[in-house]
């Protein structure tokens, strides 16, 4: 079983967001990035808003002097591959998720995961 990052913490009305990559459980750590494949995903529950309309899902590359990659994803969806997110190569990402009215109006992120993409 491969390592797995679950996160949780309340946006909005008592609404939690899991994120998880890949498959299996782990505690989350800031000082040590979970290393995964370059086929991971990123994974969250569906909120219980139906005013949610959109997920925004970040990736920084901190490779890339904090470079940015931002995502809006269909409310309906909960899963994105972490290449169509952003983290399209080996290297250490953060990733946060928030759950959006719209473009303009976001909840606040999750808690920052860190990931590293590896070769295997």
């Amino acid at each position: 079983m491969k390592p797995a990052v679950i996160l949780a913490k309340y946006l909005g009305l008592l609404l939690m967001v899991s994120l998880l990559v890949n498959v299996g459980c782990a505690t989350p750590s800031k000082q040590t990035p979970v290393p995964v494949g370059q086929h991971c995903n990123i994974v969250w529950d569906k909120t219980n808003d139906p005013k949610v309309t959109l997920y925004q899902v970040t990736v920084t590359d901190e490779s890339k002097q904090g470079k940015k990659t931002v995502r809006y994803i269909p409310a309906n969806n909960t899963k994105l591959s972490c290449k169509d997110a952003g983290a399209d190569h080996e290297g250490t990402w953060d990733v946060t998720v928030q759950s959006c009215y719209d473009k303009s109006m976001c909840g606040p992120s999750t808690e920052v995961i860190r990931i590293h993409i590896t070769a295997k």
